[in-house]
């Protein structure tokens, strides 16, 4: 077999919304295709190769294909990825391809997909679907369901090659990180930051994260909860930067020493919003990421959050503010970060938060609540404290 018809183990990266780009469709791919080469190196580095409205990356490691693949399904951008065998261009090649992919059960409903990009190939989709899907029933004693078989044997053929595959990863979806610039979210250890900051992440904004903690007065335990936090979010960007910086001394204690009581919680939002803002200046970043949604706790009020928005005049981000708490818990769990933001952690001591939180509060009740402080002095202290680390993605978050 000549080199154009070699058979191999491949990889097929197909993407949709990016597709639809016109003229800065070659961008997008640009940013897609940094996106997968950055993420495919924490195993062994792969060609990645575009085609024609798809890329195909060849793994240096054979054995390590699986594995790629669901690295490669977890980037922002990408559709669908295809696991499977690059063979020729003929029917033969792609029964004898097919032959060595079917499972050995006894008993397995099934359907054939083609998919038929490059039109030199002498059977049209519905021709080919039927002769390999009678090709499989003369090896089995399988059923056809065409609607929703246990098993999808799919087909591509490009570019005089021929893919088969029986494995079909899904992906994120959206649009490449970095596409749409920069952002800094907000990153508690709770449920909804983390669900925010990825739909972000699937949109394009490349985030830097920003955690405030509450370090003397909380254990070590909260801080590794957001670290792990990052390091799930890391899989759909890498690197990604996550700057720690000390919250309670003396923002929160300035704050409960010299303000009223029910103040308490806008007036943090407020301090954590400009030290998000100060973060954005640095690097360039545009926007303010935050896991708020409308009505979901006493700072989450439409007038409570403006009077918060109001200290940056940075665009703020809420992506999940007209979501209800079932629907922000139910996309946790399909990210996988919601059984590590219910571990029990200690976010904050309880007597730096108020007994009644003032629900209504205006921009300008905020700036007068905050007279008695020293606002920037108070800013400047814990942003000469911030540590930031870069957290990059882990290849045990994807075990065969």
């Amino acid at each position: 077999m000549g080199e154009e018809t070699r058979v191999e183990r491949v990889i097929v990266v197909h993407y949709d919304e990016i597709g639809l780009k016109g003229r800065n469709r070659s961008f997008f791919e640009g940013r897609l295709k940094r996106a997968l080469k950055t993420a495919a190196r924490v195993l062994s580095p792969s060609e990645i190769l575009k085609q024609r409205g798809r890329f195909l990356v060849r793994p240096s490691v054979a054995e390590e294909a699986p594995r790629l693949a669901r690295i490669l399904a977890a980037q922002p951008g990408v559709r669908y990825v295809l696991l499977g065998i690059l063979t020729g261009f003929t029917e033969a090649e792609i029964q004898e391809a097919l032959d060595g992919l079917l499972p050995q059960q006894a008993s397995l409903s099934f359907g054939v997909r083609v998919r038929r990009a490059d039109k030199s190939f002498p059977l049209k989709s519905g021709e080919l679907e039927a002769r390999l899907g009678a090709f499989v029933l003369e090896r089995r004693e399988w059923s056809v369901d065409l609607e929703r078989p246990e098993l999808w044997i799919r087909v591509e053929l490009f570019d005089g090659r021929a893919l088969v595959t029986t494995e079909r990863l899904e992906g994120s979806g959206g649009l490449p990180v970095g596409s749409s610039g920069k952002g800094v979210a907000l990153l508690s250890g709770g449920i909804d930051s983390p669900v925010a900051a990825y739909a972000m992440m699937t949109r394009g904004l490349r985030l830097t994260l920003l955690h405030c903690h509450s370090a003397p007065f909380t254990s070590a335990a909260s801080q590794e909860k957001v670290r792990e936090l990052a390091l799930h979010l890391a899989r759909h960007q890498s690197p990604i930067d996550l700057v720690m910086i000390p919250f309670a001394v003396p923002v929160q204690q300035e704050i409960v020493a010299r303000t009223k009581d029910s103040f308490r919680v806008v007036l943090y939002r407020r301090f954590m919003l400009r030290l998000a803002d100060r973060l954005a200046r640095e690097i360039g970043a545009g926007c303010l990421v935050t896991g708020e949604a409308l009505g979901q706790v006493a700072s989450q009020t439409v007038e409570n959050m403006t009077a918060v928005q109001s200290v940056t005049d940075l665009l703020v981000l809420r992506p999940l503010v007209g979501m209800c708490k079932d629907e922000i818990v139910r996309r946790a769990q399909a990210l996988g970060t919601f059984e590590i933001s219910v571990q029990p952690h200690d976010d904050c001591c309880s007597y730096l938060m108020p007994r009644r939180p003032i629900t209504h509060c205006t921009p300008e009740e905020a700036r007068a609540a905050e007279e008695p402080l020293d606002v920037k002095a108070l800013v400047d202290a814990a942003w000469e404290q911030r540590k930031v680390e870069s957290v990059e993605i882990s290849r045990a978050l994807f075990a065969p």
